[in-house]
């Protein structure tokens, strides 16, 4: 008997994965091109990528396809992906409360995942969309890259917002898509290609091992020595004749030239130290880091946990880069490595590194599997997959990859091909589909509808306003790190630090170690366990209006040129001694150093502060004496050693003091402890009688330094001794060349010293600059 089948219409729900597809190709194509301003289209918290996932994961449902994810799920690569998406849900899930949208942002380095599970179980339900995932590779390689590099190159055009790294990883995919014949491409697209290739190259160590490394490794593993050697021959070749011709060419986005010697600088850089631009400073920056993480989970208390998703890891780490003019700082370490370790702890790196080893072993399982059978289309297939998923890693262990969905959303949906791929090869064992369309005409109106959507989502572009953008008008931040310093600046190099709120901090609240040309300006500074800013072997660091409060010293300057201290105002320093400074300069030198317009101000019980002011054998020049002017300090003791200005201090020269108003600052007021060539000149001193007072300004050799040629000179002076009575001077004759002249002793009164100290031009920090009074007309001019 006959058996009629009747094939039913299939039911409207079932092209969502082709418009899913569609939509992926475009999201594919929008990151290779415009990076991080396609990133951006939407509507918060909803962006290009959480729209995307949106879709695919509706196809998914709507289309009933609960089995073949099931099935999918049942392999190792996705059961460890499964498992590292629990354990990073669980810690976002905790820091949801407190970090809100900063927790799910961070948690999306692994939640993107479900890219990979939506991705699994679509192939599984109809195999022939592998083919149309791969004309999707196709039509990325021959025209998207292409646009892409051109892209890069103009760098400074607006929406255009890619990384060398972004570009690095799919040029590698496209090239060894072409290694393998899955497309064909002429020979201006190698050359074009090649040309990106360098470009990107040359940017960073990073995109260049992205490139190198898996395409050396798909030609070997295609058999291509010959070609391999040939590439090798020819870019050495390439390379010397641009070295020889000293060829530089300047990208708009970048501040790297591209030359002979960047890449040669790249190429040293990874194993050795290179005097090429900044690479060797960022390096070592980055091994700090990484080290620090090491130590607080590793060997320390989040060993299990890791710090969480939400908190900015740069903050609590104490390694912000990015506060330059109130821009947008880095939020996570440049290696997805120590992004999972420091936020998930051992457990989430472990999970992470066994997934990434357990997908790659399944794709080489299937490689040689393909190979064995002589199935060449799926073997190149399997390559190009690996090739690509190994590229993204590379770039990813250097940099801030996979954090973003620039990159984190085609790493996770190469992942899920790849499983399903797998899945299907071993199941059917048949030719790889055709890639050919399905269903064309579906495709190009789906293409089209995507488009026009993700366009009408958001206003273009969308992407955040550059740091230079925000200026002075930016919000301020808050940083604060109980168990460290706060904020450290290791190296830098032009660097401006403003509009901060900083603290509590368990260790400094701003720490420059080894600087240049940094200014740090309008930062609050409250609750640090050490020195609120402290400065090591830097030049030309300028410190202005901050606010310091509840430090063990205010600022410190150690072994440094060139630091000016301008209009801050520190209160309540804890000490004791050798801390307790409200500023102090150790073994500062050279010219253009100088403390000024500064308030300090101790309230008796809140500590034990010391000098008030310190110059410790620092030594400024000739015509460039180091200055303290201009500066109120009130407040001090019970420390029967520390008062007010310290000049000489273990010796020291060219030290001025001048126009300094002190009031009740201690043991002392003045004083010139050693050296050569000090001034102490224009100061007002007072004092009341307290248990600690003793001498309003001295001069006495109290070190084996030699001590000359000081004077002192137009001084006002109140000072009373703990006895009651007045002991405005002391000198101990020990000083050869020490000049008094035209000092006074006479009553004052504070406040009216307070408004009658020279003004300053200071905008906060306890200073108000006196109103500009406007330009007179030509008639009052006349008068």
């Amino acid at each position: 008997m006959a058996t009629t089948t009747t094939v039913h219409a299939l039911p409207r729900e079932s092209r969502l994965p082709d418009l899913f597809l569609a939509a992926l190709g475009i999201a594919f194509a929008g990151y290779m091109i415009f990076g991080k301003s396609f990133a951006y289209l939407g509507l918060p918290p909803l962006y290009a990528g959480e729209l995307l996932f949106l879709l695919g994961l509706l196809a998914v449902v709507l289309t009933r396809t609960g089995l073949n994810l099931a099935a999918g799920l049942a392999t190792p690569p996705a059961l460890c992906a499964a498992a590292l998406m629990g354990w990073v849900l669980l810690r976002t899930l905790a820091g949801l409360r407190e970090y809100r949208v900063d927790a799910l942002r961070d948690g999306a380095v692994a939640l993107y995942a479900g890219y990979a599970f939506v991705l699994i179980a679509l192939l599984l339900d109809d195999p022939r969309q592998l083919g149309a995932l791969l004309r999707m590779f196709r039509w990325l390689a021959r025209y998207a890259i292409p646009f892409a590099i051109i892209a890069f190159i103009l760098g400074d055009v607006p929406f255009f917002a890619a990384r060398a790294g972004e570009l690095s990883t799919h040029l590698t995919g496209a090239v060894v898509l072409a290694l393998v014949g899955l497309v064909r491409v002429g020979p201006g697209w190698v050359a074009f290609v090649g040309l990106g290739a360098v470009l990107a190259a040359a940017q960073n160590r990073g995109s260049m091992l992205a490139i190198a490394v898996p395409v050396c490794l798909a030609l070997v593993a295609i058999g291509q020595w010959k070609r391999l050697a040939a590439t090798l021959i020819l870019g050495a070749g390439l390379l010397g004749a641009a070295a020889a011709l000293d060829v530089e060419v300047e990208l708009p986005n970048s501040d790297r030239p591209v030359s002979a010697a960047a890449v040669v600088n790249n190429i040293v850089s990874i194993v050795a130290p290179s005097s090429g631009g900044n690479l060797d400073d960022t390096k070592q920056w980055r091994l700090r880091w990484w080290n620090t993480i090491v130590g607080y989970t590793v060997h320390g208390p989040y060993f299990w946990t890791g710090k969480g998703f939400g908190p900015n890891l740069a903050e609590t780490d104490g390694y912000v880069v990015g506060l330059e003019n109130g821009g947008p700082t880095l939020r996570s370490p440049h290696s997805i490595h120590m992004t999972y370790l420091a936020r998930a702890g051992v457990p989430g790196l472990a999970l992470w590194l066994l997934t990434c080893a357990v997908w790659m072993a399944a794709m080489l399982a299937a490689f040689w599997r393909a190979r064995r059978l002589g199935e060449r289309r799926w073997e190149g297939f399997f390559l190009f997959i690996a090739c690509y998923v190994a590229s993204i890693i590379i770039d990813a262990s250097f940099d801030v990859a996979l954090e973003g969905p620039m990159l984190a959303a085609p790493f996770w949906t190469l992942i899920g091909i790849g499983i399903g791929a797998a899945m299907i090869f071993r199941a059917q064992a048949a030719p790889l589909p055709p890639d050919t369309p399905v269903r064309a005409k579906r495709w190009r109106g789906a293409s089209l509808g995507a488009l026009a959507a993700l366009v009408l989502l958001a206003p273009w572009p969308a992407a955040p306003a550059r740091a230079e953008e925000t200026g002075a008008k930016a919000a301020r931040r808050t940083l604060s790190n109980p168990s460290g310093p706060c904020l450290v600046l290791c190296e830098a190099v032009d660097r401006t630090i403003e509009n901060l709120d900083i603290g509590p901090c368990g260790g400094e609240g701003v720490r420059v170690e080894h600087g240049r040309n940094v200014t740090i300006r309008n930062v609050t500074i409250r609750d640090t366990g050490n020195v609120g800013i402290y400065v090591e072997g830097s030049e030309g660091v300028r410190i202005e209006e901050n606010r310091i409060e509840n430090a063990l010293s205010g600022i410190r300057a150690l072994s440094s040129t060139g630091v000016a201290v301008d209009c801050n105002s520190v209160r309540n320093v804890r000490g004791p001694i050798p801390a307790g400074q409200f500023v102090q300069f150790d073994k500062v030198t050279g010219p253009g150093n100088g403390i000024a317009c500064n308030i300090g101000e101790n309230e008796p019980g809140r500590g034990v502060p010391e000098d008030a002011i310190s110059l410790f054998q620092s030594r400024g020049e000739p015509g460039s004496p180091i200055l303290v002017e201009r500066n109120r300090l009130v407040g001090g003791g019970p420390s029967q050693s520390g008062g007010g200005i310290m000049l000489g201090d273990g010796g020291g020269a060219y030290l001025e003091a001048r126009d300094n108003l002190l009031i009740d600052p201690g043991q002392y007021g003045i004083a010139v402890a050693s050296g050569t060539h000090m001034t102490i000149t224009g100061n007002v001193v007072i004092a009341r009688p307290q248990p600690f007072t003793n001498v309003g300004i001295s001069v006495w050799n109290q070190y084996a330094e030699p001590c000359n040629t000081v004077t002192v000179s137009g001084n006002s002076v109140d000072w009373r001794a703990r006895t009651g009575r007045a002991n405005p001077w002391w000198d101990g004759k020990n000083c050869r060349g020490t000049v008094w002249t035209l000092n006074r002793t006479l009553p004052l009164d504070p406040q009216r010293e307070i408004a009658g100290q020279p003004a300053c031009t200071c905008r906060s920090a306890g200073r108000v600059a006196p109103p500009e009074t406007p330009p007179k007309t030509p008639k009052e001019a006349a008068r």
